[in-house]
């Protein structure tokens, strides 16, 4: 018989070798599928509503203004399609009119108070700036409420003291740094705006930070500045060439100059708009989806262009085919990078908004968009 092996004091056998582990295989996370926007709608579809909008609006002195608006809020929301599908407006028309009502009221006391009082003017044009932020919250509340998608409404979740922050008190820095802070605060109203929409139950999301705004802005300024440099300089040179003693610039000249300025700023507010647009989309998301925009400021310069010389020439009458060029553009241009199925997304509740904030801010020019 063989006798077993025998064992040091204080060693163990080897345990026996464990088999190699088995490498864990990647799980591929499928490409997020595009969705691009599309418009389909016509300058003849639209030209006949707009006459008719017009028409009354006239006719009743402005009081189908309210229902004008909502015809063509409900033409555009319509022929803008996501996945096949159509946006919906949902607003109507009487409690636009009386939200009209009191922002031609506000806008006329402020004229009339001119007339009257210079400090009275100055008083209530400050009182216009204090309510700014609450009109702003208040306008963007109501047109995400009555705007839809798939039966589903969209909702902004009011702020009121971020508004303040960012759309009154931060005006105190940007003067104070001569300007310079602008697309710092830019960056964090355009966040404001984004994040507290909400649809189907999910937040906005918007990625971009004050370092993603200053490059295009600084960019605009630099070449502003250089093209004011130039033309000023041509025009000095020109004038010095030209003049006469005891005569005055040719106006040819001055004419030549203030054309050759604002057409400069036209095309460079062109660029401008076109890589802003291009950065609040491409940084927005909404739950696992995200957007993607692609103008182009050479595209946008030639349709802004374009318009312009269109309206002017046919005394307005072809500002129906200029709206349409434009939003078949931008919708055109514009995308979501789904990362699932854009049918999947949840009711949520929210709350009737009345309609006057958003009607004054639209009297007052106030930027409340993306």
């Amino acid at each position: 018989m063989q006798d077993p092996p025998i064992v040091s004091a204080g060693a163990w056998p080897e345990p026996p070798a464990l088999p190699e582990p088995i490498a864990a295989v990647p799980v591929a996370v499928p490409p997020p599928v595009p969705h691009r926007f599309a418009f389909d709608g016509s300058a003849g579809e639209y030209f006949r509503i707009w006459i008719v909008n017009l028409a009354l609006s006239l006719v009743t002195l402005g009081v189908y203004s309210a229902w004008a608006k909502v015809r063509t809020q409900r033409y555009f929301y319509g022929n803008t399609r996501l996945d096949g599908v159509p946006f919906e407006y949902l607003a109507r028309p009487l409690p636009i009119l009386a939200g009209r009502i009191v922002a031609v009221a506000l806008f006329v006391g402020y004229v009339l108070a001119g007339q009257l009082s210079l400090w009275l003017q100055i008083g209530l044009a400050l009182l216009i700036t204090l309510l700014t932020p609450w009109l702003l919250v208040r306008g963007a509340a109501f047109r995400a409420r009555y705007s839809s998608w798939r039966g589903l409404r969209f909702r902004f979740v009011p702020d009121y003291g971020q508004a303040y922050v960012r759309y009154l008190w931060l005006g105190i820095p940007l003067v104070l740094t001569l300007g310079l802070l602008y697309p710092y605060v830019k960056a964090r109203q355009k966040a404001f705006l984004v994040e507290h929409h909400r649809y189907g139950g999910q937040a906005f999301g918007f990625e971009a930070t004050a370092g993603h705004f200053y490059p295009p802005y600084l960019i605009a300024w630099a070449v502003m500045t250089v093209w004011v440099f130039v033309g000023t300089a041509l025009l000095t040179a020109a004038a010095v060439a030209l003049h006469r003693p005891g005569a005055e610039p040719p106006t040819a000249l001055v004419f030549g100059w203030m054309a050759a300025f604002y057409g400069g700023y036209f095309a460079i507010w062109a660029f401008l708009a076109a890589a802003i647009g291009n950065l609040v989309y491409n940084h927005t998301t909404i739950g696992p989806h995200r957007f993607e925009s692609r103008l182009q400021g050479s595209r946008l310069l030639w349709i802004y262009a374009g318009n312009t010389v269109a309206v002017l020439a046919s005394a307005g009458l072809l500002i129906p085919w200029a709206r349409i060029r434009l939003a078949r553009y931008r919708a055109e241009r514009l995308a979501v990078l789904a990362a699932g199925s854009l049918a999947a997304f949840g009711a949520e509740h929210g709350e009737d908004v009345d309609a006057t904030a958003a009607e004054i801010d639209s009297l007052f020019d106030i930027d409340v968009g993306l």
